[in-house]
């Protein structure tokens, strides 16, 4: 070691003047020793800013120092140096080409985040352009097949218009050829053209009734399709409005209060409604679609029936108010035929058998008991007698022999002014007397 260093101390005593280039790299070879020395004492980190600084000092140096002639010399160092300075040149470099290789990737990945987004950007507008392309030639599709449909259409009006103007303009031709001289040729030209003519209307004619029955299928097959909904919407009705009923009459059954020991049914009653309730299936709950209809039938008639008779019930009240005098056989008629249209509804409406009367009582329930109520018999004292008191004065105190002969006494307007200006002539006219049709 001390060698070295006394081979080092003139070295670094070398005036300026005396420099070579081989006092330089000797330099070099010693500053290269410390720096080794001290890295490895204190660490690589300790003399990592000092090498590259050091390594350009002594590169300056040399080219201060080397002659004009000595390139070739100053080229081919020691190979004992060369060696020591290597590794440092070579660390040096590396990093240097590192920070180079560094920045240079960093500007080829924004280099080629701009290529990518000009990439999508360029994609984005040839997919817009091929979707506006794609969506203005359905357009036009769109447009060229109505376009077609109407010119089609129109020929086709046009076609049956010139059809027509023709059919005229020949049956004109035809009606100047008939009134023209009769020769030949006039009178077989009419009859080929009105063939032709005909023709051509029975082809029409033919045509357009098959349009028809097609539309006529069409709205039947629409109006029997409507017409089951319906049925089968009453049906679900009247089904809902069923099970409403039996839930009604069951929350009533399960709120109405517990009869007492009297009102309670017997014993042998309970197992009988019990036997009954539990012989309903619940298949006779549901009704078929056939049923429902005859249902809905059946209430229909019902209903008019019950406006049938209600329409006559009004009448014979209207007419009972109108007149005072009602024979009492046809109070009793109307009576009987009320309470027969009654027993008809009830039994139509409870699906019972009707009940069958003889025809005896149905002519005895209304026909008047002997003697009990006869036509002639004395009515009820009237306050309209009292407005004609000169004809009734006698009839209140003396009435006729009562027959039932079946008359019922009318008095007529007209008779009575009969009566008025008879009043002068002897022996007053009596009314006329009527008999209404029964």
């Amino acid at each position: 070691m001390a060698e070295p260093r006394r081979g080092a101390e003139p070295l670094w005593r070398t005036p300026p003047g005396r420099l070579a280039p081989p006092h330089v790299y000797r330099m070099a070879g010693a500053l290269g020793a410390e720096l080794r020395r001290l890295s490895a004492r204190f660490g690589p980190e300790a003399v990592a800013g000092l090498g590259p600084p050091v390594v350009r000092l002594l590169e300056l140096l040399e080219a201060l120092v080397a002659p004009a002639g000595a390139e070739g010399e100053a080229a081919a160092p020691p190979a004992g140096r060369q060696d020591a300075e290597d590794p440092e040149r070579r660390l040096w470099e590396a990093e240097r080409r590192e920070r180079a290789l560094h920045g240079r990737l960093a500007r080829l990945e924004e280099q080629n985040r701009q290529l990518l987004g000009q990439l999508a950007e360029s994609q984005s507008q040839e997919d817009s352009t091929a979707r506006k392309e794609r969506e203005l030639m359905l357009r036009l599709k769109e447009v060229v097949d109505r376009q077609r449909d109407e010119l089609r259409a129109q020929a086709h009006e046009i076609v049956c218009k010139s059809r027509d103007t023709e059919a005229v303009s020949v049956w004109e031709l035809v009606g100047v050829v008939c009134e023209g001289p009769g020769d030949l040729l006039s009178r077989h030209l009419p009859l080929g053209l009105s063939w032709r003519l005909l023709q051509e209307q029975l082809h029409r004619f033919m045509s357009m009734n098959e349009d028809l029955r097609h539309k006529v299928a069409v709205v039947q097959a629409q109006l029997k399709s409507a017409l089951e909904k319906k049925s089968d919407l009453e049906a679900m009705m009247l089904q809902t409005q069923r099970e409403m009923n039996r839930r009604s009459r069951t929350a009533s059954e399960i709120q109405r209060p517990k009869p007492s020991l009297e009102g309670a049914p017997s014993p042998t009653e309970e197992p009988q409604h019990q036997d009954a309730d539990a012989g309903r299936s619940p298949a006779h709950c549901c009704f078929s679609k056939e049923e429902l209809q005859q249902i809905l039938q059946e209430r229909n008639e019902l209903k008019t029936n019950l406006f049938l008779v209600q329409e006559e019930l009004a009448y014979y009240q209207r007419e009972l108010l109108n007149k005072e005098r009602v024979p009492s056989f046809f109070l009793d008629a109307m009576k009987s035929t009320i309470k027969r249209q009654r027993k008809k509804i009830r039994a139509k409406m409870l699906g019972t058998a009707e009940e069958s009367a003889s025809s005896d009582e149905d002519e005895g329930s209304w026909l008047p008991a002997r003697g009990a109520d006869c036509v002639d018999a004395q009515p009820p004292e009237s306050k309209i007698r009292t407005f004609f008191g000169p004809w009734y004065q006698g009839s209140s105190k003396d009435p006729p022999a009562s027959s039932c002969s079946g008359a019922w006494e009318i008095i007529d307007s007209l008779d009575t002014q009969l009566e008025r200006e008879g009043e002068s002539q002897a022996a007053a006219g009596s009314p006329d007397r009527a008999t209404p049709p029964l």
